[in-house]
C-alpha cells in the first residue's frame, strides 16, 4: 500500500485507538457503542478501497467469466478476492475458535448442573449462565457462516459450469455496484 493510501487509514487507526482506550477505561456502555459503530465504518470504507484496488481487474475477470472464456489464476485469484477474501481473511486471524467451542461446552455443562436445582438464587445464576451462551452464539455462528461462504465458493469455482458462471457474474456484478458489500 502507498504512503498517500496508509495516511488516511493511519489516521482513523489513531482515532480508533483513542475511542478504545477510553472505552475500556470507563466501561461505558456508550463508549463502546460509539467504538463499535466506527469499526464499522473503517470497514466500510476499507472494503470500498479493495474493490476500488481490485475493480479493474475484476471487470476484466467478470468479462472472461460472461463470455464462458477459461479463467486464468490471475482472474480466479482476483474473484476469489472480491468475493470472499474478507472471509479468507477472517478465518485466517480469527484465533479465539477453539476458545468459544470449549467456553461453550463448559456453559452447557454449568446449565446442565444448576438445572438440577430449581431454588431462587439458582435460577439467576441459569440464567447469568444462559445470558453468557447467548452472546458467545453470535461470534460462534459468524465464523461457521465465513467457512461456508468460503467452501461454497470453493466448490463453485472448482466446478466453473455455465450455472456457476452466471450466478458468479451475477454475484461479482452486485458486490462491486454496492456500497454494502
Amino acid at each position: 500500500m502507498s504512503t498517500t493510501t496508509a495516511n488516511p487509514l493511519a489516521s482513523v487507526i489513531n482515532g480508533l485507538k483513542a475511542l478504545t482506550r477510553e472505552a475500556i477505561s470507563t466501561r461505558s456502555p456508550e463508549h463502546f457503542e460509539t467504538l463499535e459503530q466506527q469499526i464499522n465504518r473503517f470497514e466500510a470504507t476499507v472494503r470500498e478501497m479493495q474493490q476500488s484496488l481490485l475493480s479493474e481487474r475484476s471487470k476484466s475477470a467478470l468479462k472472461n467469466l460472461r463470455a464462458g472464456r477459461p479463467l486464468s489464476e490471475e482472474e480466479k485469484s482476483v474473484l476469489q478476492s472480491v468475493v470472499v477474501g474478507d472471509a479468507e481473511s477472517y478465518l485466517r486471524v480469527e484465533n479465539n475458535l477453539q476458545d468459544w467451542i470449549n467456553e461453550l461446552q463448559r456453559l452447557i455443562g454449568e446449565m446442565e448442573r444448576l438445572a438440577r436445582c430449581e431454588d431462587e438464587a439458582t435460577m439467576s445464576q441459569l440464567r447469568g449462565v444462559s445470558k453468557d451462551a447467548v452472546r458467545l452464539m453470535p461470534s460462534l455462528r459468524a465464523y461457521m457462516e465465513e467457512k461456508d461462504r468460503l467452501d461454497r465458493f470453493n466448490r463453485a469455482m472448482a466446478n466453473l459450469d455455465e450455472p456457476n458462471r452466471q450466478i458468479l457474474a451475477q454475484v461479482v456484478s452486485e458486490m462491486l455496484s454496492s456500497p454494502k458489500r
